[in-house]
């Protein structure tokens, strides 16, 4: 890491975010971060229940029920990994906002 790293990083949160504290400057930066990974997730998740023309919890019946068919169950653990991570980018998403809330 840069020796200065810290001076350069509170120096660069000063300019790109004046009215924000430190916190708050890396709080709205994760909240972006998160936001974008949210729109990633569920657009995948649109994706598949496009393709299976069902939401995910049929899907996943169909799969726990019988014998998937090839390329199914590569499919269910992507689409359950989009539903999980827009899941959990939603709880980011509001433990940060709470952060940038003004009181």
């Amino acid at each position: 890491m840069v020796p200065n790293a810290e001076a350069i990083l509170a120096d660069s949160a000063k300019r790109l975010f004046p009215s924000l504290s430190k916190d708050e400057a890396l709080a709205a930066l994760l909240l972006e971060r998160a936001q974008r990974n949210l729109i990633k997730y569920q657009s995948q998740a649109r994706q598949y229940e496009a393709k299976y023309q069902r939401p995910f919890d049929e899907f996943r019946q169909t799969i726990v029920d019988g014998e998937p068919a090839e390329g199914e169950e590569q499919d269910y653990f992507d689409w359950e990994l989009a539903v999980t991570g827009a899941a959990d980018m939603t709880l980011e998403i509001g433990g940060l906002s709470e952060i940038l809330e003004p009181n």
